[in-house]
């Protein structure tokens, strides 16, 4: 099979700008400010652009490359400090270092590229391809970490990527060296790194923050080995497979009813049953130390963490109504807090000086509150999508929530951020699930166990009888501990005692569960 990747252009006029020698490009990469990670990646963005743009040995290139992946490596920590941020949008030096990132793993993936384009190249191929899945390992390395980067900070992945991936992938295949061992001992082989590629995307890593996708990549990292290809011909059940369409620029999909006769696509077919039935009994294992964890509330994370990726690896959530196409201005206002104030009509249940807002002066009004504001894009029964720009940085993220209204509207419905995408510099997309049009705000502390703790905000979400619903209590994360808990809790109307039930969902900025009044 002949392999057609995209390269870089050459550009002769740049060869005298080039440094060709290993040691003395070393020895200018060690030189880099690493102190000032932006100006250091500038300029090592410069020289290697540079080197993949002239002629140069096969075997030279690969260790210059080898000697900008090591330097990169210790750059990447600098830049990752920048764009590595609570929430979005970013701030320009965050938004400024990530695409910095994103380049620099592109322009190395590029250079491995046109090594092993050459590698493969007639004039070099006698002999000479036994470094192939070494070079393809070092390609999809660099793609992986582009994958992450572009995940983190919510923005798609560049175009022509997945299919220069599933290229590199079928080639692999093709040649049998889909399994071969690295040179490197701790680099995974071609087809653990391509694993770790698809399971990361099909885990739906827009709707995690930051720190819960540090924990759905360690997921992936130790959990791919389970993960098995097979031909489409062998589709044998609905779950748990998913169609990785290697001759199209796009990610994988799950498969769910569609029928693969007739199929005629070159495609393969990603199987996580097993892998799932692993992710399964660590739950099992994991929900038997709750009870002795000394913190429960990061037990309980990463449970819940785990029941998200094995819902996305086993059925993908499908859409369950038509959104409608909409131009509609709407307030926001993000975070639990900030919510419990707008259903109270803009006014604390306890003392001004007690006022819920961080970093805020004491607001009576909802005129006051740190209200946002966006345009719908579109929405359904269950949701919406919605659009702003030049919304104050760092304040939105995956698994918020917030309280919403039409503009003009006095009446706030609330709602929990699923998924973000950064489109731009200033432009950001949500999505958000309505929770209940009718919450109420109380505060709540435990009556027993955590003396001089005080009352926190909450949300009252009622029953929902046609939904088969339960009344359940949004609380800020962290809060919910065991079923049975009880709380002293502040209503409109006075304290109330009421007793917490089965945690339905913990995401990063709260913990839902049902609750049951003494």
């Amino acid at each position: 099979m002949l392999l057609s990747l995209k390269l870089p252009v050459c550009d002769p006029n740049l060869a005298s700008s080039v440094e060709t020698n290993p040691k003395r490009l070393r020895e200018w990469l060690i030189a880099l400010p690493m102190a000032n990670p932006l100006g250091a990646g500038r300029q090592m963005c410069d020289a290697l652009t540079a080197c993949n743009r002239v002629k140069i040995a096969p075997d030279d290139r690969i260790k210059l490359l080898d000697e900008y992946a090591t330097a990169l490596e210790l750059l990447s920590g600098g830049l990752e400090r920048a764009y590595r941020v609570p929430g979005l949008p970013l701030k320009d030096q965050g938004q400024t270092a990530a695409l910095l990132a994103r380049r620099l793993c592109l322009e190395l993936a590029d250079g491995y590229k046109v090594a092993l384009t050459d590698r493969l190249d007639k004039r070099f191929a006698f002999g000479n391809t036994k470094l192939a899945p070494v070079l393809i390992q070092k390609i999809l390395a660099q793609y992986y970490r582009l994958s992450q980067l572009s995940y983190r900070v919510y923005m798609p992945m560049p175009e022509g990527i997945w299919l220069e991936m599933h290229k590199l992938f079928r080639y692999a295949v093709e040649s049998q060296l889909i399994e071969q061992a690295s040179t490197d001992k701790n680099a995974p082989s071609v087809a653990r790194t391509y694993k770790y590629i698809l399971l990361l995307a099909l885990s739906e890593p827009q709707r995690f923050s930051g720190l819960e996708l540090d924990k759905v990549i360690d997921i992936v990292e130790s959990y791919a080995g389970y993960a098995h290809f097979q031909p489409v011909s062998q589709l044998g059940s609905s779950a748990g497979f998913f169609l990785v369409s290697l001759d199209e620029d796009k990610a994988p999909q799950y498969i769910g009813a569609r029928t693969m006769e007739g199929y005629l696509g070159g495609g393969v077919l990603l199987d996580t049953s097993e892998l799932v039935r692993q992710l399964h009994k660590s739950l099992v294992a994991l929900d038997v130390k709750v009870p002795l964890a000394s913190d429960r509330s990061k037990v309980l994370m990463w449970m819940e963490i785990l029941r998200r990726v094995c819902r996305q690896w086993t059925i993908s959530a499908k859409r369950t109504f038509q959104r409608i196409d909409s131009d509609t201005p709407v307030d926001i206002c993000i975070g639990i807090r900030a919510a419990v104030l707008c259903v109270n009509a803009g006014h604390a249940l306890l003392e001004p000086e007690e006022n819920l807002l961080e970093d805020a002066e004491p607001s009576s009004a909802n005129e006051e509150l740190p209200i946002t504001h966006w345009k719908v894009l579109n929405e359904s029964p269950g949701g919406y999508a919605v659009s702003a720009e030049h919304i104050p940085v760092e304040r939105v993220r995956a698994g918020e929530i917030v309280a919403m209204r039409a503009q003009g509207s006095e009446n706030w419905m609330i709602a929990s951020v699923r998924w973000l995408q950064q489109m731009n510099s200033h432009e950001l997309e949500i999505g958000l699930q309505i929770m209940t049009v009718r919450a109420s705000a109380v505060m709540f502390k435990p009556t027993i166990g955590l003396a001089g703790v005080k009352y926190q905000p909450g949300l009252l979400l009622p029953e929902v009888p046609a939904l088969k619903q339960s009344a359940m209590m949004l609380t800020p994360k962290g809060s919910y501990i065991a079923a049975k808990r009880e709380l002293s809790v502040l209503t409109v109307n006075g304290e109330i005692l009421m007793r917490a039930g089965k945690l339905i969902e913990q995401q990063m900025g709260y913990d839902l569960f049902e609750y049951q009044a003494e």
